[in-house]
């Protein structure tokens, strides 16, 4: 399955695969999964949004797999599968900024982490924004309080940047966040050292 991509001759190859997860498209079954990771207050706490209840929950899928009709498409809001079990642990996505910046995201419910997922899907993240959708900088913002995330940012190679002071009001209050980014550059160089 291939999904048109922001701008003209790019594609994004779902689903994405690595050694442990499948990164699809959603679906209206995935109803059950989403809500059990995006009402727990321990996932969303370093989200700007949530916890959800069902409504909430239900007008997020629609809009998101409405999003999947866009043309040209600029956001890709992916389901994360578990390859062994097919369950639905979590969300991730790549977000056309600008012009060759796209944001990477995640969010895993809480049995899965701890175990090197977030590495593992924001790896293929990066991958995917740099092969298939020819991005010159992968970019992702993070609450300067989300450690957990901060090191999984930094083991995919991305580095701090600059802080956002008062970057987003959400759930109210502002919210400091870290950039942290990937230059092309900087990845292709690391895939000929592993190469």
């Amino acid at each position: 399955m291939k999904a048109a991509a922001p701008g003209r001759g790019r594609d994004l190859k779902l689903p994405i695969r690595t050694q442990r997860l499948a990164l699809r498209e959603f679906t209206r079954e995935d109803f059950d999964g989403v809500f059990a990771y995006s009402a727990d207050p321990r996932v969303t706490r370093y989200l700007f949004f949530g916890p959800r209840d069902a409504q909430a929950t239900a007008e997020y899928l629609d809009d998101l797999i409405a999003s999947q009709q866009e043309i040209p498409r600029t956001r890709f809001e992916l389901a994360v599968e578990e390859c062994g079990t097919r369950q639905l642990i979590g969300a991730c996505d790549l977000s056309l900024i600008e012009t060759g910046t796209i944001d990477l995201g995640y969010m895993l419910g809480t049995p899965h982490w701890g175990q090197g997922y977030a590495t593992e899907l924001a790896l293929a993240l990066a991958a995917a924004a740099f092969r298939d959708l020819r991005a010159e900088r992968v970019i992702s913002t993070v609450d300067v309080n989300n450690q957990a995330s901060i090191r999984v940012l930094e083991k995919v190679g991305m580095r701090w940047e600059a802080i956002y002071r008062r970057h987003r009001r959400a759930k109210n209050r502002w919210w400091d966040c870290h950039l942290y980014t990937l230059p092309r550059t900087v990845w292709d160089a690391s895939q000929q050292g592993s190469g």
